[in-house]
């Protein structure tokens, strides 16, 4: 792609974030992403088909600010199980920490299912798990596990939203973390571990630079 042509895919997804913040998932529209990015109508379609693509960019964007953020802080590299807990602490602490960033998760996750807008990365980190673990995954395996995952965090998390399950936010991160983990072979008690470990290690960090909208 040509400088300009990244330029603006770039100008796009910036703008998207603002509105989507402002705005929620729901009533931001491309209308308002292509006037806030100063760009044509027609600048959404050739750059990214849908709305749904500017959000799985967004999305895949952040969690990669998480893990590079993480990479410079780790005192030692640990398995990528224990990784993704670091990582989801993160991710769920920013998420949930702003009310505007619930709102554009809670109404993603309604429209479009919030784990599936970060495929293929999420597969990588199952395959992951499967060769840390030492555990055979297979492909159609590892399709189930991702949709047995994400409809899982679907439901908790609009649980959580509804007030229909009242938990500590560590241990509903824990828990919808290890979900994946566990059906892929992980032991349980080995999410338990992780699950503490991760709180207590996430508490020493400054992430106050990542963003999932502004």
């Amino acid at each position: 792609m040509y400088h300009k042509g990244i330029e603006t895919r770039s100008k796009i997804v910036e703008a998207a974030k603002k509105v989507f913040y402002n705005h929620g998932y729901k009533n931001g529209t491309v209308t308002m992403i292509t006037e806030e990015a100063g760009v044509s109508l027609s600048a959404i379609p050739y750059y990214f088909g849908k709305k749904e693509e500017i959000v799985k960019t967004i999305y895949n964007e952040f969690l990669e600010s998480i893990y590079a953020s993480l990479q410079e802080n780790l005192p030692e590299q640990p398995d990528s199980f224990l990784m993704h807990f670091y990582a989801s602490k993160i991710y769920y602490y920013i998420i949930l920490g702003d009310e505007n960033n619930w709102r554009f998760y809670r109404e993603v996750n309604l429209a479009e299912q919030n784990y599936m807008m970060a495929y293929p990365f999420i597969d990588a980190v199952y395959d992951n798990y499967a060769k840390d673990f030492n555990i055979p995954i297979s492909q159609t395996k590892r399709q189930m596990i991702r949709i047995t995952d994400g409809g899982a965090r679907r439901e908790i998390l609009d649980c959580y939203y509804k007030k229909v399950i009242d938990v500590p936010v560590d241990y509903l991160i824990d828990y919808i973390t290890s979900i994946a983990g566990i059906l892929t072979g992980i032991h349980p008690l080995v999410a338990d571990k992780y699950g503490k470990k991760s709180t207590e290690f996430v508490k020493t960090l400054d992430y106050s630079h990542i963003k999932l909208l502004v």
